[in-house]
């Protein structure tokens, strides 16, 4: 218990770990790990912060809501078979 203590301790100034623990009930939160943490962090890392090459994003209004537009230009990753 007192490392998962410390786990919230030390994790209060991460805004990762701090918007990680905000969707995610409390007696579950308990019961990570640093360890744990760390590696779900780098597998967010890996996948979301990608740079590309091109990453325009416009927000534009339309009558009384917002639409944005993104678009998105980089080297394909991905397997090359998709359904």
């Amino acid at each position: 218990m007192s490392q998962n203590r410390s786990n919230k301790n030390s994790s209060k100034n991460d805004l990762f770990v701090q918007q990680f623990f905000a969707r995610i009930p409390p007696e579950i939160v308990a019961t990570f790990t640093n360890t744990q943490l760390n590696e779900l962090k780098k597998v967010f890392n890996d996948h979301i912060y990608k740079r590309h090459l091109v990453d325009i994003r416009v927000s534009i209004p339309f009558f009384v809501k917002r639409f944005y537009v993104v678009f998105l230009l980089g080297k394909e990753k991905r397997l090359k078979k998709r359904e």
